[in-house]
């Protein structure tokens, strides 16, 4: 006898798949959104050379700008509906936006 979904007290098991994810895309091509499965691996290969190529460009940045001091530096990144992710810039567009927001603090030298 199999127990009916959803019922008080006997809610419905759901298998999670661990080697994908579902992203939601609104591409600029389509129209409208759409979702697209993506493999964790791969989105986390995409993470890593993002990160890394981020590191080589804030490893450049000076520690003071002027009688300012450059503390933290933040950035926002958008998964594409192929897997990679793309800084989100500024422009004309409005609309809903998810993505990944990634802040980086600039070590103390007392810490480092």
């Amino acid at each position: 006898m199999s127990k009916k979904s959803g019922t008080k007290g006997n809610p419905k098991k759901v298998d999670i798949d661990k080697t994908e994810l579902l992203v939601v895309t609104g591409d600029s091509g389509t129209r409208g959104w759409g979702a697209t499965r993506l493999k964790v691996q791969d989105l986390s290969t995409q993470i890593n050379n993002f990160l890394d190529q981020m590191g080589g460009i804030l490893e450049k940045t000076p520690h003071k700008l002027g009688r300012f001091q450059f503390e933290e530096f933040e950035v926002n990144a958008e998964i594409t509906g192929k897997g990679s992710l793309a800084l989100l810039g500024t422009g004309g567009e409005v609309g809903a936006t998810g993505g990944i927001k990634f802040l980086f603090r600039r070590v103390r030298e007392e810490e480092a």
